[in-house]
């Protein structure tokens, strides 16, 4: 491999220990304080984006350095689940919606004053596909968690060696 692959390789290795304590305040933070400071919120999705790069960059190197695809994803798809941006997807799929009721009140016009009943309720259920999302979002950050510390990687460890003596048998 490159010596600059090399060096960033190290250089993430090194970082994967802190990235895990910054996901920890992260979901201390979004569980307990998740508070209407804008700035605040955008600085902790700032933080959050770079725990996944670092993550993500671990991923490309074990995926690098893998026997093969089958070996790679049978090994770390839970590493690949834990870097899939749940979030993302839930802030998309909001987006949507808010665009096409947008949309549905501009050319409907008089039709929603009348229908105002069922825009309640589907505003209530967004409300609660938001705090579904949430807990998503923070699943997924412990899903991280779990998948980067030496407890899991023991775990898996003895599980493949089981595995491997059940298979000699």
């Amino acid at each position: 491999m490159n010596p600059f692959w090399e060096k960033v390789e190290e250089v993430n290795r090194k970082l994967i220990l802190p990235a895990i304590v910054l996901l920890l305040f992260i979901i201390i933070y979004e569980i307990f304080f998740h508070g209407e400071n804008h700035t605040v919120n955008f600085i902790v999705k700032i933080l959050d984006g770079l725990v996944i790069a670092v993550f993500v960059i671990d991923l490309v190197f074990l995926g690098r350095k893998a026997k093969s695809t089958k070996f790679f994803f049978r090994n770390y798809w839970l590493d690949i689940l834990a870097v899939f941006p749940f979030g993302l997807l839930f802030n998309l799929m909001e987006q949507i919606y808010r665009v096409l009721a947008g949309v549905e009140r501009f050319v409907v016009g008089q039709a929603i004053v009348h229908e105002g009943l069922e825009v309640r309720k589907e505003v209530r259920f967004l409300a609660r596909s938001e705090r579904f999302g949430k807990f998503f979002r923070i699943g997924g950050r412990l899903l991280r968690v779990i998948t980067k510390t030496r407890l899991f990687s023991r775990f898996h460890r003895w599980k493949y060696q089981q595995e491997r003596k059940d298979f000699r048998r």
